[in-house]
């Protein structure tokens, strides 16, 4: 796009403009690149990574130290990023069906916590449908009144994710019978609604993620009457129209891991048990174009491993089965990106013709194509040439805008406006 006129850019006649970032105005943003972080203090699988946005701290939720019974964790496990530690929490589980459950950060009467769905026990395969919270600024778990009903029928939850301050389950695994297809809707402070729309093929361990107003999937686990499988199943589930409908399939079968929204695009992790799997694939899905890459791999593949995101500058992952299937690991690696070296992103509002224009440029600008996310959530997709007009209307109100590679996933500084 060709660069406007000085006079077109300065008529902002009652617009005003508000950037946040270094010295007042942007960041450089760095190249993102994975690098290893500390041991937590046992091997650990079947655990759920959470992201607490009240103190910037990942959380292993649940899981066990080892296989065959008596392994279940009894306290979550903290990584602080600002000591580089990990720290075992004083708060106890309700309970020890700590596995494979369902784990997301809601709110109720203004508070955060980490609500956690159902789980497992180890030795004797049993299943619950209890829910519990944890609010990690005071370190105290309750459980909550309000069982998820398919966890009394003997089923784990299948794909997990928040959307609008409601935890969505969608399918699970009937241990050692089957998988379902159900989906399930839970608000706080405690009610679960069955929605009617069905899953088009019955799936547990489904990599899920929210990005804007939908929900994503990209893989999950089948069974054949023996033991898991891997799947490319892949789906865009609508809850506000309570729709399902396919998407372009994820180029590799996998499983037994999650689906993160980074940057508004959705990462599934590894995972994986089916030979070449577990693996440590990074597969990428681009809501704009409906289409998949292949991010920057971590190090250690892996299954069954507890993984979050901060939505735009890291991800964390630890523990897991290793790449045999069956040794729980300990280790931990952390996708950073950030500081100088980067994309520069500034913005410009401006008002043409009775509308309102947002006008973003970026450098450098390399050719290819970059995601525009407004709000932490891609509204398209345009050439790298270093500039792009977005008309905004006559709305007002504050949006923060980002341009992100769509092959190397780089991302540039958030820049705020502000229209009034």
């Amino acid at each position: 796009m060709k660069k406007k006129s000085s006079q077109f850019l300065t008529c902002l006649a009652g617009v005003v403009l508000a950037l946040l970032g270094s010295n007042g105005f942007s960041a450089q943003a760095q190249s993102c690149s994975w690098s290893g972080g500390p041991d937590m203090s046992s091997p650990g699988v079947r655990m759920v990574g959470v992201f607490f946005p009240g103190n910037g701290r990942f959380y292993a939720m649940g899981g066990r130290a080892f296989d065959g019974g008596g392994g279940e964790f009894t306290s979550p496990l903290e990584y602080n990023p600002a000591t580089d530690s990990w720290t075992t929490k004083a708060a106890l589980y309700p309970d020890n069906q700590v596995n494979n459950m369902a784990c997301g950060v809601m709110t109720d009467s203004g508070t955060s916590y980490i609500y956690c769905v159902g789980g497992s026990e180890s030795a004797g395969s049993t299943v619950t449908g209890r829910v519990f919270r944890y609010n990690p600024l005071t370190d105290t778990i309750s459980t909550v009144n309000a069982p998820w009903p398919s966890g009394n029928s003997n089923i784990l939850p299948g794909g997990f994710s928040v959307l609008n301050n409601k935890l969505y389950i969608l399918g699970g695994f009937n241990v050692n019978v089957g998988m379902d297809d159900k989906v399930w809707e839970f608000t706080t402070p405690g009610s679960w609604v069955q929605k009617s729309t069905v899953l088009p093929v019955q799936l547990g361990y489904i990599p899920t993620a929210t990005i804007g107003s939908k929900i994503y999937t990209g893989g999950g686990s089948t069974w054949d009457g023996t033991t898991l499988q891997d799947s490319n199943f892949s789906f865009v589930y609508d809850p506000a129209a309570n729709t399902l409908g396919n998407i372009a399939s994820i180029p590799r079968a996998t499983g037994e891991t999650r689906g993160l929204n980074f940057n508004g695009q959705l990462y599934v992790m590894g995972g994986g048990r089916v030979s070449p799997n577990p693996s440590n694939e990074v597969d990428v899905y681009d809501v704009g174009t409906n289409s998949w890459s292949v991010g920057t791999p971590f190090n250690s593949a892996r299954r069954n491993f507890p993984t979050d995101t901060d939505g735009t500058s890291n991800i964390w992952l630890s523990g897991g089965y290793d790449v045999d299937g069956v040794t729980p690991l300990a280790s931990m690696e952390i996708f950073s990106c950030g500081g100088g070296g980067g994309i520069t992103l500034t913005a410009d509002v401006v008002r043409h013709g009775g509308n309102r224009f947002v006008v973003l440029d970026w450098s450098p600008a390399d050719g290819g194509q970059m995601n525009v996310l407004k709000n932490g959530n891609v509204k398209g997709t345009t050439a790298d040439d270093g500039e792009i007009q977005i008309n905004v209307h006559q709305q007002t109100g504050t949006d923060t805008y980002q341009v992100c590679e769509t092959d190397s996933g780089d991302c540039s500084n958030e820049v705020r406006v502000r229209i009034r």
